[in-house]
């Protein structure tokens, strides 16, 4: 086929997979990868990506090949993009917020309100649990004039995973450009702290020492609000998310509890975490400005500061690129992109 987009899938994760899926929708631009998550100890596709691929081919009526399990090769082919409600079960705890991930951008920029319900899990350790998006990610998008609403419904640990999001996506014609190149100092709004935990383990105390220890850690101590959430679940778990806000900019951290960590140490991690981004003067923590990459994209034009430019961020960038005639440039954990 002509002017088909080749992406090279052994650069990286699911990430690249992703991003080609979203921009491949919105922008009717059909692309083949190879190699999919190739370096991967499980490469191809696993059940979380084949949902997502899936479940945006469904979206944008897409023509398929290679979408299985496992498959190294994924050949895709959008049509017009279709809003409405649909409902995706992943079968297995992956990722709810990745495959969400992967359709918010046709949907956001598509002609009518959308209704998502997705199933699986909703605290993975190589993903942002669902409450993060919420809390942060949605933040941001809303700072864009983009109004999405997510209600987690069910939490979902591993193994067994039984999450369950639902989430409301109002079109949007044009997004704000995105001006974080540095952080406003002069208004301090509050640091969040919220502790979900299975009540399984309520009565084991995990959340007043995940608490105690972030603030023991933690150098602000006023203005932080503390939330504790017991949900019922088909695993175990327990996971931590906090957020510093200022007026104009919010970071992010959260961590999943594990079996082989002390519900103290995993407070700590946490408070020293989310310090570390703080420190290096970032308006947005790694994880969210990956994920705020393709909206830049999109605009064509925005800056933000990170605390660390990743792999991740790099590769994800080379993908933008070749499906959106714009430009990235870093220079000193300061990303800036622009229209070429």
């Amino acid at each position: 086929m002509e002017n088909i987009i080749l992406i090279d899938g052994s650069i990286g994760g699911g990430q690249i997979l992703r991003t080609s899926l979203s921009l491949s929708a919105l922008t009717k631009k059909p692309f083949k990868i190879f190699n999919i998550r190739g370096k991967r100890e499980n490469a191809g596709l696993r059940n979380q990506h084949l949902t997502a691929v899936n479940a945006i081919a469904k979206i944008c009526n897409a023509k398929l090949k290679g979408n299985e399990l496992n498959s190294k090769e994924l050949e895709f082919i959008p049509s017009e993009i279709i809003p409405g409600n649909y409902n995706f079960d992943i079968g297995t705890a992956g990722s709810t917020t990745l495959v969400l991930q992967t359709l918010l951008p046709a949907l956001i920029f598509s002609n009518k309100k959308s209704k998502i319900e997705i199933i699986g899990g909703t605290a993975n350790p190589l993903a942002p649990p669902a409450l993060e998006i919420k809390e942060v990610f949605l933040w941001h998008l809303k700072q864009l004039g983009i109004e999405i609403n997510l209600e987690i419904i069910k939490e979902g640990f591993y193994p067994k995973g039984g999450g369950k999001i639902n989430v409301e996506i109002n079109p949007c014609k044009e997004i704000k450009t995105i001006k974080l190149p540095e952080p406003n100092k002069g208004h301090y709004e509050e640091t969040k702290l919220i502790t979900v935990i299975s009540k399984y383990l309520e009565n084991k105390g995990i959340a007043k020492k995940l608490i105690k220890n972030f603030k023991l850690n933690f150098p602000i101590n006023y203005k932080i609000e503390c939330e504790e959430i017991y949900v019922n679940t088909l695993s175990p778990g327990c996971y931590l998310h906090s957020n510093y806000h200022y007026n104009d900019h919010k970071i992010g951290m959260s961590i999943l509890g594990d079996k082989s960590i002390k519900s103290e140490d995993l407070g700590k991690e946490c408070a020293l975490k989310l310090l570390d981004e703080m420190k290096t003067g970032a308006t947005t923590d790694h994880f969210t400005a990956d994920q705020l990459l393709i909206y830049i994209g999109i605009k064509g034009e925005g800056k933000i500061k990170v605390s660390q430019f990743t792999d991740h961020m790099k590769t994800n960038i080379q993908v933008i690129e070749k499906f959106l005639d714009v430009k990235f440039n870093i220079e000193n954990n300061l990303i800036s992109c622009s229209k070429i």
